[in-house]
C-alpha cells in the first residue's frame, strides 16, 4: 500500500468513528423512548386496575354499602386517581357531567349501587411520553345491585373514552377525562330481559312489562 492509499484508509477510519458513535447514541435514545413508553402504558394499566378495585371496595359481603367513615375514605382514594381539574362525563344516572376532583369524589360517595364488580378489558392506549399525555378506550362489563327497596341485579356494558396526564410533582399518571359511551344495561331476571341506555328507560320498560302481565 502506498502512502496515498494509507492516507485514504486512515481518513475513512477517522471519519467512520463519529458516524458509528452517532448511530449508537440514536439506538440508545430510541430504546430509552420505547422503554419509557412501555413503562407509561403499564403505569396507566395499573392506575385503571387500582381505580376499578376501589370502585368495588365500597360494599360489604352482605351487599350493602360500608359505613360512612370507610365509604368516605375509599371515595377519596378513588377520586385521587383523577387530576384536580378532571372531567367526568358519565351522562344520565351516573353523576352527569362533573368537573374537578372534589365533585367526582362526592359522586363516588353517592354511588347508585349497593354492590358492584367492574371489569375493564381490551384497552387501546396511545401515549405521548414527552408531553406527559395519554388517551385510551376501555371496554367495561359490570354486574351490580342497585340501591332502593325494589333494586335488582343489573348487567351493563360500555366503552369508556379516557385521557391521562402525568403529574409534574409526583410523576404519577392520573385520569384527566372519562366519558361513558355505547352504554347498554339490562335487569338480570328470568324471561325476556329489557335493555336500555339509562335507568329511566330501564324502569319504564320494567313497569310496562309488569302492566302487560296484569289480567
Amino acid at each position: 500500500m502506498n502512502a496515498i492509499s494509507m492516507g485514504l484508509a486512515g481518513a475513512r477510519t477517522c471519519n467512520d468513528a463519529p458516524d458509528a458513535s452517532s448511530h449508537g447514541d440514536a439506538q440508545v435514545a430510541a430504546l430509552a423512548a420505547r422503554v419509557a413508553r412501555l413503562e407509561a402504558i403499564e403505569a396507566i394499566r395499573a392506575l385503571k386496575a387500582h381505580y376499578g378495585a376501589l370502585a368495588d371496595a365500597k360494599y360489604a359481603d352482605d351487599y350493602r354499602k360500608l359505613d360512612a367513615g370507610a365509604l368516605e375514605d375509599i371515595a377519596r382514594q378513588q377520586a385521587a386517581c383523577f387530576t384536580e381539574d378532571a372531567v367526568w362525563a358519565a351522562g344520565n344516572g351516573f353523576g352527569g357531567d362533573l368537573v374537578g376532583r372534589e365533585a367526582i369524589e362526592r359522586w363516588f360517595l353517592a354511588s347508585p349501587w349497593r354492590f358492584a364488580m367492574h371489569y375493564y378489558v381490551s384497552e387501546t392506549l396511545s401515549v405521548d411520553v414527552a408531553r406527559g399525555e395519554a388517551q385510551a378506550n376501555w371496554r367495561l362489563m359490570q354486574v351490580a345491585l342497585r340501591e332502593g327497596a325494589d333494586a335488582g341485579a343489573v348487567w351493563l356494558g360500555a366503552v369508556t373514552t379516557e385521557r391521562y396526564r402525568r403529574d409534574a410533582a409526583s410523576g404519577l399518571w392520573l385520569i384527566s377525562y372519562m366519558k361513558f359511551e355505547a352504554l347498554h344495561m339490562m335487569t338480570l331476571a328470568d324471561g325476556q330481559l329489557p335493555i336500555a341506555r339509562n335507568f329511566a328507560d330501564l324502569d319504564a320498560m320494567r313497569v310496562a312489562r309488569t302492566e302487560d302481565k296484569q289480567p
